[in-house]
């Protein structure tokens, strides 16, 4: 793909063109009159706000906020009425891609400040801050939500490597943030003042800065509640201690299955481990048998996005953590499932079928984005015997990101308790927001009438400011981008 020498001036038009197409208006409500949704029994539809090309989205942790990035905006929703999310602010601001919205905030003596992390990964540029317009990539910039009707952009720092994703270690108190990073190596952002974030020199003895070295570089950092992070890129997984955030330390890896080279575990890995999550990682102790009581299993998607045949495009995979002792290829595979297996998706071929972002939910039901394949639920209370549970698909429709709303308590902040409403971020469609029959649960999928005023499709269209071309765009550029990316790494 060849970048325009005019790109800077043309990314500062289209943020102003943006700017000039955004409103605050409601989001739109659902009705049976949506036509091409394919949904289970166990799923129903409560709303959709259609007015972003959406990307990636996070919740704040005290305070019932809804948080997300598109190509087009960072949003800032009340989800206070969790099943139907009021768009309170927006920002402006035109970048490709930050695939993953990371939320942080810091206590201080004038109360929680608020911001999310947009990890710059090739253009960013807002009508607030045009003189900052970046074309390239590897920055990332801080946005202030404090104020949630107010968002804006409060600093920018520059990285030795990638910035396709950056993610705090602790998202209750974000001192320290870790960038995606390359095939090897990955930035760690000190942003404990947030007006003046540095990238952490990675190697105090060379001259210059310096990243930090790792054997499964390039894609997403996830950090569990006993101080361990996970890096999943080209390579597979690798689990660090990051107690120390500023000098974490390696402990373990998948080894050769996570690399893709291990004949037993074919398949496991055909481009990158995507992402990663272990529950209940606190109860965690060596040589326990693979369950979510013991904290050692890992869940990930693996996604290979040029592959068009669903039954090879991309797995939602679970792995069993034997030991965190320093000893390599501790973490061995246990069970994976393509689209193809949930028996969800009408063709055995089509275009964009990767499995992508996902979230766990306690008590074992994962909600998972397959990009075409829509919103995938899945089954994981038996790690070893994946199965399908449930599932919300359309006929236009490119699902990034599915993720469990959180529940919140009277003053505002999140409780241990997970609802059973799932937020789906689309290329296409913007936010849905789904409800989820659950087991063991007396959680119905089916709200009251009053819940869903009846509204048409047109009229759903009509709330819509963003063109059929700049999602149509948002295709081609997603495609060309990522084809450039995977052909320089492999």
């Amino acid at each position: 793909m060849r970048l325009s020498r005019d790109l800077p001036a043309l990314l500062a038009a289209l943020a102003l063109g943006v700017t000039a197409s955004l409103t605050l208006a409601s989001p739109a409500a659902a009705s049976d009159t949506d036509a091409g949704l394919m949904s289970s029994d166990n799923v129903n539809l409560l709303s959709t706000s259609p007015s972003q090309v959406g990307i990636s989205g996070c919740f704040m942790k005290t305070a019932p906020l809804f948080v997300t990035s598109g190509l087009d905006s960072v949003r800032v929703f009340d989800i206070t009425d969790a099943a139907h999310p009021e768009l309170v602010g927006v920002l402006p601001s035109v970048q490709f891609e930050n695939e993953a919205m990371n939320c942080g905030e810091r206590r201080t003596e004038k109360g929680v400040e608020r911001f999310v992390l947009i990890g710059v990964d090739l253009y960013q540029t807002s009508p607030g801050d045009i003189q900052h317009t970046n074309v390239g990539g590897k920055e990332l910039v801080v946005v202030d939500v404090t104020t949630p009707s107010s968002p804006r952009i409060r600093s920018r720092v520059a990285g030795t490597t990638s910035t396709h994703t950056v993610a705090c270690v602790n998202e209750r108190n974000c001192t320290f943030a870790y960038s995606a990073g390359g095939r090897s190596t990955f930035s760690i952002f000190d942003l404990r003042n947030l007006d003046a974030p540095r990238e952490v020199d990675g190697n105090r003895k060379e001259a210059g800065l310096q990243p930090f070295a790792t054997p499964t570089g390039g894609h997403k950092w996830n950090f569990d509640a006993a101080g361990y992070g996970t890096h999943t890129g080209w390579n597979g997984a690798s689990i660090w201690k990051t107690t120390r955030p500023a000098r974490p330390r390696l402990v373990t890896t998948t080894g050769d299955a996570g690399m893709g080279t291990d004949p037993a575990f074919e398949g496991w890995n055909d481009f990158i481990l995507h992402n990663s999550f272990r529950p209940n990682a606190k109860a965690f102790k060596p040589g326990r048998k693979p369950s979510f009581r013991n904290g050692n299993v890992l869940l990930a998607t693996e996604e290979d996005y040029e592959q068009t045949d669903c039954s090879l495009a991309g797995s939602f995979q679970t792995w069993w953590v034997k030991r965190l002792d320093g000893k390599p290829s501790s973490i061995v595979p246990l069970d994976k499932v393509e689209l193809s297996d949930l028996g969800t998706f009408p063709l055995p071929r089509g275009a964009f079928c990767s499995s992508h972002w996902f979230d766990f939910r306690p008590g074992g039901i994962v909600a998972v984005g397959f990009y075409g394949g829509g919103t995938q639920l899945i089954d994981a209370r038996n790690p070893r015997a994946l199965k399908p549970y449930g599932h919300a698909v359309w006929g236009a429709s490119e699902v990034w990101d599915s993720m469990w709303v959180p529940i919140y308590n009277a003053q505002g902040k999140q409780t241990r308790r997970v609802s059973n409403i799932v937020y789906s971020i689309d290329l296409v469609r913007g936010l849905d927001v789904y409800a989820v029959d659950l087991p063991g649960k007396n959680h119905s999928a089916r709200p009251t009438a009053a819940a869903v005023p009846t509204r048409t499709v047109s009229q759903r269209a009509s709330d819509s400011a963003m063109s059929v071309g700049l999602v149509g765009g948002a295709m081609v550029l997603t495609i060309a981008v990522r084809r450039r990316t995977r052909r320089k790494t492999t």
